[in-house]
């Protein structure tokens, strides 16, 4: 699953100050370098430098639907041209100072921030060249930020019976969920998945099965366990497309242990997330860290702490993506740990930098645990998809920030470093975030 990352591009001008005339070049370059950052671009079809052609391009945007505007600023102008612009397009906004003795855009960009921060609009200030690679970054992670937070006010998340008995860490509240962090929740219960999976046909089961699992070359399960697996797969798949759910969250302890482990697997390499044990809340923070990191996710436990190499194996039952598997020829299908039953999708995971994520709260107290370290290879030392980390800031100041703020017990993992617009999403929603390995 791939974020799209939509922006708008304009270039504020003053038709009087120095630097005016650059304002084409600007934009040619501004857009080339943003494109190049893998965002797409929608152009102004005029530059602002009145409030006429401010309301122009303010409705452009509009009607593209922009969630976010980069304001390139070739010269000083009147700050009331941004605000036309806004009253016609209100999304956030990054103003780009470029560099220029003479143009005044560098105070004049902070004119326009003076503006926006009174006014409680939320932007971001950048400042240097078209081709500074790291203000493209800056800019970028930005977007990428507004482009999460715009899609998830769009998502529905199914919910498949109920939180698990014991676990009052993951109940949630639907409506904080909806208005904090935008997905909608859509309930099914136990006995609608139950009577979906009896539904589906023996045979197009088994068809799922030889199309989809080819590459496993140990399979220590029944038949009759793959049939059921390949059944859960299907009602979630109909489920999902029924009603347009970008994920679901199943209670799937102690009843369900080891039925969806495979359909979650699956799920997972087409952009479709599966929770655990109904814990809506981390089923939504896998949504996060696929969007961000463009592939699937670890849904884990962590486990076994190793002190003197500042790591932490990371774990569940088995349900990851093969995709995330260390190698394929580690890859088994096994029955769920405790049951002895189910099929389970069980390897290594990968080496590698990754970002791990935790989300938990309800009503007034939603946060963000954040962490960053480095995927080392590890064997089968536990019966899922084990996956040792070796955490930057070391292991004991991640647990001391743990239990300080009070963060849950499942950890999303992520390949790849997206600290940063994880920390810019937050800040948007006003989500507070502990940041792991970090003591304050």
């Amino acid at each position: 699953m791939k974020l799209r990352q939509r922006v708008g591009l304009a270039v504020l001008r003053h038709p009087l100050e120095e630097g005016g005339d650059l304002a084409p070049k600007i934009l040619e370059q501004a857009a080339e370098a943003l494109r190049g950052a893998g965002m797409e671009v929608v152009e102004a079809p005029k530059f602002i430098e009145d409030s006429e052609r401010s309301v122009i391009v303010g409705r452009h945007f509009y009607d593209q639907r922009v969630p976010v505007i980069v304001i390139a600023v070739a010269t000083w102008s009147a700050d009331s041209n941004l605000l036309d612009m806004l009253e016609e397009c209100s999304v956030p906004i990054v103003t780009w100072a470029l560099p220029g003795m003479n143009t005044g855009s560098m105070c004049g960009c902070q004119q326009l921030c003076y503006v926006l921060k009174e006014l409680g609009r939320p932007y971001r200030f950048v400042y240097g060249a078209t081709n500074d690679q790291e203000v493209v970054a800056s800019i970028a992670s930005y977007v990428m930020a507004i482009n999460l937070a715009a899609v998830l006010r769009k998502t529905r998340m199914g919910l498949v019976g109920y939180r698990v008995p014991g676990m009052t860490e993951v109940s949630f509240d639907e409506l904080e969920l909806k208005a904090v962090l935008g997905p909608r929740t859509v309930h099914y219960g136990l006995d609608t998945l139950e009577k979906t999976m009896a539904e589906i046909p023996e045979a197009d089961a088994l068809a799922v099965w030889r199309k989809r699992m080819t590459q496993v070359n140990k399979v220590t399960v029944s038949e009759a366990g793959l049939v059921d697996s390949m059944r859960g797969y299907l009602a979630l798949k109909r489920l999902a497309e029924q009603d347009g759910l970008s994920g679901m969250a199943v209670e799937c302890y102690p009843q369900f242990m080891g039925r969806l482990c495979l359909a979650a697997s699956l799920l997972a390499d087409e952009g479709i997330v599966v929770g655990c044990e109904a814990d809506m809340n981390s089923t939504v923070a896998m949504l996060i860290l696929t969007l961000l990191t463009g592939q699937p996710v670890h849904n884990t436990d962590g486990l076994g702490v190793d002190m003197a190499e500042n790591s932490i194996v990371f774990s569940h039952c088995g349900s990851g993506s093969m995709n995330l598997a260390e190698s394929p020829d580690k890859i088994e299908i096994g029955h769920v740990r405790l049951m002895h039953g189910g099929a389970c999708v069980l390897f290594p995971g990968k080496p590698g930098p990754v970002t791990l994520i935790n989300l938990v709260g309800r009503r007034g107290t939603y946060r963000m645990g954040i962490a960053r370290g480095e995927a080392i290879p590890t064997d089968m030392v536990f019966a899922g998809n084990p996956t040792k980390v070796v955490l930057e800031g070391g292991a004991r100041d991640y647990l001391e920030v743990i239990a300080r703020e009070g963060l849950g017990h499942h950890w999303i993992i992520g390949y790849g470093d997206v600290r940063r617009p994880l920390q810019q999403f937050c800040d948007l929603l006003r989500v507070p975030t502990c940041q792991c390995g970090q003591l304050a």
